[in-house]
């Protein structure tokens, strides 16, 4: 059994070694004052990173990264909770699959696609100011200043990852000792109480499985703020988008040193959440 075991891990030790060898060389390029104007690098040490933290625009990318990843996890967790809530209580399978399909699709629609499609939405004419209208709100410039430009990038990070949330925190109710609910119903517990004393308690794996991944998608967007903004507004640039602007712009170094940074906030994250999982349903500790 541990020899079937070991040949199983071989595929995913080599990837792994891969893996590690391709972010070393990213590294060492880092370490580099390698550009357009210097086709010929030299060791530059960790000049690279202090110009790198000099740039405006890096700060512009952290800002801007640190709003979308802190607005995705809680408002994806906050909605992943009620939601997942919502279908829990259903008593039909069938309108639960149904309604979790709903829940998942913006998961099925290429990122490209529905950036394009909130852009119209987003349109100060039509979309959802038409909405307003209608309803006698005044309209909303959208992402035009800062705070609307936040707004609008929110609501699509909720609209696009928020079914992850809904997906795990479900998964994790249901895995919850029916037992102890039906002890609860007994005693008079409503939903309300059921669901936040008493399944949400027992259901810290959806939130740990949650939390990572939608870190994971916030911290690493690119696509939604590279189509509607494209690489000369500023003003929603993410920091994945910045390794690209610089890389087409060919400032080499820079980009090796931006996306090692991405690579070792991802890992000091994620890793920690991986060893806890590993703990709890692994290992069982």
């Amino acid at each position: 059994m541990r020899k079937g075991a070991i040949l199983m891990s071989i595929p995913g030790f080599i990837f792994a070694a891969f893996l590690i060898y391709l972010l070393a060389l990213n590294v060492y390029f880092s370490l580099l004052n390698w550009s357009l104007f210097n086709l010929h690098p030299s060791f530059a040490g960790l000049g690279t990173y202090q110009t790198l933290f000099s740039e405006y625009f890096f700060s512009l990318a952290v800002t801007h990264t640190i709003v979308y990843t802190i607005a995705a996890v809680a408002i994806g967790n906050i909605l992943g909770i009620l939601g997942a809530g919502i279908l829990y209580f259903l008593k039909s399978n069938t309108r639960r699959a149904i309604y979790l399909s709903v829940f998942l699709y913006p998961l099925a629609v290429p990122s490209s696609t529905y950036a394009i499609t909130w852009q119209w939405l987003f349109n100060p004419q039509t979309g959802i100011n038409l909405v307003l209208r209608i309803f006698h709100f005044p309209n909303i410039i959208w992402l035009t200043t800062q705070p609307t430009i936040y707004a609008g990038m929110i609501i699509i990070e909720t609209w696009a990852y928020t079914g992850l949330a809904v997906l795990f925190f479900l998964a994790s109710f249901m895995s919850v000792d029916k037992s102890i609910i039906e002890a609860a119903k007994i005693d008079g517990a409503n939903n309300f109480y059921l669901l936040f004393r008493i399944i949400l308690p027992n259901s810290m794996n959806g939130l740990i499985v949650s939390t990572a991944l939608l870190f994971l998608f916030s911290f690493r967007i690119f696509t939604v703020p590279f189509t509607i903004g494209g690489p000369t507004n500023p003003n929603m640039m993410s920091l994945v988008e910045y390794i690209y602007i610089l890389f087409s712009t060919e400032y080499f170094s820079l980009s090796s040193a931006l996306s090692s940074l991405v690579a070792l906030i991802a890992a000091v994250v994620i890793i920690p959440y991986a060893i806890l999982g590993l703990k709890r349903w692994v290992f069982r500790r």
